[in-house]
């Protein structure tokens, strides 16, 4: 029996595929061009749709190309600019405009997935990226005729991080025999809180997370860069801190740790060892995402993960009263009812002990959000990186805490609604020529965090200081 091509080593070639993970952190080091070819030519051996082999590769080598071509495309990575080589990927679709499997995009499939394990054949890191917001601007800024389509690019280098590959899901969660067998969706594309599962909630957040890892540095590179973040996370690690320091062995307790950037706010704040840190959250890959980061700032790891033990109910393994301080960043935004997860923390909470809590405000004027309500849009959309939301007043998220037997001890607001008209009067004015003005509005807007009884109900989140009442 003749054979088309060599056996290739089962195992070997598992562990290839296994070890291959995505680079968007590259050496200042020039990639040939005969070894960018070698690859590009291993990729092409991919089937194609029709045997048509209507793809097209633009390399970008030339930095000034990928300036503009980051531009016109409207990619924002930065990885776009650090790696030495870009592959624009093009693809004639105009023979199959209407097919109903999509096949040429199929085959644009093949070829890149060729790409990336041919550059980790070669010792190169690659890593594909679709998330371009103008694709037709790739073509504008390569002189590419307008019956091509770009399908996104891949960009090559040498590698200059080790991230940990993510987990791939389970087979037996991925297959079925003959018959679908899925018990539900793995998650809505949907906004709205009270459509989502508590498993399908724990999926997306897990999966989410692993999404473009961990930078050598420690950081993520993934959720949320805007710097305004960092300051609720300092005021809490700096309250949390003070807190802290009235207990002799206080216990720390980070609630949804997700990426962990406020448990690492915590250890810092206080201290490797001097408190004992926990980290709570619903997947085992979230605490491993946690672990990973955390091992390259620590020797040893400060804290400990407690894993959520009921697929369906929110528990925290604890026993009542062993929790002297408690953060909770934003996460009950993602549940339509948060009585729930109130009482757990009531029920951990030692009596002496307080709960730090933010949550986003409704009154301030998160104009996305209100134009899709209007609309009855309830698509992810721009939430596609935090998943189910929803806003509170302080009327119904304190009649939640006074219903799970938790007391308002001190509330602020942070990033009022002033800072957004400062804002937006500091640009006029600089659009206007008027420096000094500027600067004063500029100067104004440093005053994040504000307590006054009637501004703070009008900001982006909500930060109160519970204590758990003596009726439970």
């Amino acid at each position: 029996m003749a054979l088309g091509s060599a056996f290739v080593d089962g195992p070997a070639y598992s562990r290839f595929v296994a070890g291959r993970n995505s680079t968007r952190v590259y050496q200042d080091k020039p990639v040939p061009r005969v070894l960018v070819e070698k690859i590009i030519g291993d990729a092409i051996e991919a089937p194609t749709s029709c045997n048509r082999q209507l793809w097209h590769f633009v390399v970008v080598d030339d930095p000034a190309v990928k300036v503009r071509l980051n531009k016109e495309s409207d990619a924002q990575q930065s990885y776009l600019h650090d790696a030495p080589v870009i592959i624009a990927i093009f693809y004639d679709t105009s023979l199959e405009p209407r097919n109903p499997c999509n096949t040429a995009q199929v085959t644009v499939g093949m070829a890149t997935y060729g790409l990336l394990l041919a550059a980790e054949a070669e010792g190169l890191g690659a890593i594909y990226l679709g998330g371009i917001r103008n694709p037709r601007g790739a073509c504008k800024a390569l002189g590419v005729p307008p019956f091509w389509s770009n399908y996104g690019f891949v960009c090559l280098g040498y590698r200059a991080d080790n991230p940990p590959a993510p987990i791939p899901r389970p087979v037996a969660s991925v297959i079925s025999y003959n018959r679908y067998d899925l018990p539900e969706k793995r998650y809505h594309m949907d906004i709205r809180p009270h459509l989502w599962s508590l498993t399908q909630l724990a999926d997306f957040r897990d999966k989410l997370l692993w999404y473009k890892g961990i930078a050598i540095d420690g950081k993520t590179l993934h959720v949320d860069p805007d710097a305004r973040f960092s300051r609720k996370f300092h005021h809490l690690a700096v309250r949390a801190a003070q807190l802290a320091a009235l207990h002799a062995k206080p216990v720390l307790l980070d609630f949804f740790s997700l990426n962990g950037d406020v448990l690492l706010q915590l250890v810092n704040a206080i201290g490797p060892g001097k408190a004992r840190y926990l980290a709570y959250d619903l997947t085992p890959g979230i605490g491993d995402f946690i672990a990973e980061r955390f091992r390259r700032l620590f020797s040893v790891l400060p804290y400990e993960y407690l894993q959520n033990p009921e697929p369906d109910k929110v528990r925290i393994p604890l026993e009542d009263g062993s929790v002297h301080v408690l953060t909770c960043y934003e996460r009950l935004d993602q549940f339509e009812d948060p009585v729930p997860l109130l009482k757990e923390i009531r029920r951990v909470l030692h009596p002496g002990g307080t709960a730090l809590i933010v949550v986003s405000g409704r009154f301030y004027p998160h104009l996305y959000r209100y134009r899709r309500m209007r609309k009855k849009n309830y698509a992810l959309g721009r939430n596609w990186n935090r998943g189910p939301e929803r806003k509170y007043n302080p009327s119904e998220i304190e009649a939640a805490f006074k219903q799970a037997g938790l007391m308002v001890a001190d509330m602020a607001g942070h990033q009022p609604v002033t800072l957004k008209f400062l804002q937006w009067g500091e640009q006029l004015a600089r659009k206007a020529g008027w420096t000094a003005g500027a600067d004063r509005l500029a100067a104004e807007r440093t005053d994040h965090l504000i307590t006054r009884w009637f501004d703070r109900f009008f900001s982006s989140s909500l930060i109160y200081e519970l204590r758990p009442t003596t009726d439970r």
